[in-house]
């Protein structure tokens, strides 16, 4: 396994020392986007509120030029998602967790700030509250509670893709039963959407429909193979498969925490959270090998284009297929 650091020692010192990374997300294979955080200390941090722990969107360029990386930083962002773009153009988004749906934005000679729902600063009520960032052929989708899905349809301009949702009741939506943590699907015609407990939905390309789930487990991630077979994670680390109204367990979880990530990458599926990576390959859910070696990394994780990218707190690591290479590390 190669030891050298992608990232140089300049680079690192200068955006990421003393910074945490809290997500990631590929834009292509050359431009990897993070979001970072100011590493403050206990005691001090737990005086502020989530807004005001300076933010950064972080990217590492995968190219022959000299400068690997950049960063740009925001005021007020809480909770950050980091996400990304390839239609209408490739941008990096960092998303913050606002009613009106707060969108930073840059790449392809464009950046600025804009907004999901600017409805939600006079009616909460119809703001989204952004959960994840994902990108499905192309387009940008922000996923939030309460089963909000919103499309970026241009630049500044998201559209809502909603149509066969109920409308929630007030008790429905105490009880935070109801809303969504990840979503993804080939194209348009064939999403899925999970979250709270046993909350599954199926879009068609024109309405949501729901799935008979057969448990009212918390749910935290879904991803769609290619082969159409559908994988949903939940409580515990257990893993589902099926389609529609149609599911079965397959493996039964052993972990205090849901997985953060699901991707479909080299014909198997791959699970990260907080403590642990893992694949199922197709009997079970196993530690990854390389080279007789386990890969322990652990955090969030992207698939695209060929790369997978698992970022913890510290560091970064990608892995083309057939060799992984270390990205990002503390350099003391």
């Amino acid at each position: 396994m190669k030891k050298t650091i992608y990232l140089p020692k300049n680079e690192w010192e200068l955006s990421l020392k003393n910074w945490i990374i809290t997500d990631c997300a590929i834009v292509e294979k050359d431009t990897i986007a993070f979001s970072i955080r100011e590493n403050i200390p206990s005691g001090k941090i737990e005086k502020l509120w989530d807004s005001e722990i300076p933010t950064r969107l972080f990217t590492i360029f995968m190219d022959d030029n000299p400068v690997k990386s950049g960063h740009k930083g925001y005021e007020g962002i809480q909770f950050p998602r980091i996400g990304a773009c390839r239609k209408p153009i490739k941008q990096r988004l960092i998303s913050s967790r606002t009613r009106t749906g707060a969108i930073g934005a840059i790449g392809s000679g464009s950046k600025g700030l804009e907004e999901i729902t600017p409805i939600g600063n006079t009616d909460p009520s119809k703001g989204i509250v952004t959960l994840k960032l994902k990108c499905i052929d192309g387009w940008a989708y922000a996923v939030g509670m309460f089963r909000k899905i919103y499309k970026r349809v241009d630049v500044g301009h998201w559209e809502k893709v909603m149509d066969g949702f109920p409308q929630l009741s007030p008790e429905q939506i105490e009880k935070g039963r109801y809303g969504f943590n990840d979503l993804d699907g080939p194209n348009e015609s064939n999403m899925y959407a999970v979250g709270g407990h046993g909350d599954v939905w199926r879009y068609d390309g024109t309405r949501w429909h729901q799935c008979d789930f057969p448990s009212n487990e918390q749910l935290n991630t879904v991803t769609v193979a290619p082969t159409g077979e559908v994988y949903i994670s939940g409580e515990g680390g257990n893993l589902w498969v099926g389609e529609k109204n149609s599911w079965k367990k397959i493996a039964k979880g052993f972990s205090s925490v849901l997985f953060n990530d699901s991707v479909w990458f080299n014909n198997q599926l791959w699970l990260c959270s907080g403590y642990q990576l893992k694949v199922w390959d197709g009997k079970e859910l196993k530690t990854p090998q390389h080279n007789g070696e386990l890969i322990t990394y652990n955090g969030h994780m992207d698939a695209y284009d060929g790369l997978l990218v698992v970022a913890s707190n510290y560091e970064v690591h990608a892995f083309d297929g057939n060799e992984w290479q270390c990205l990002v590390a503390p350099y003391e």
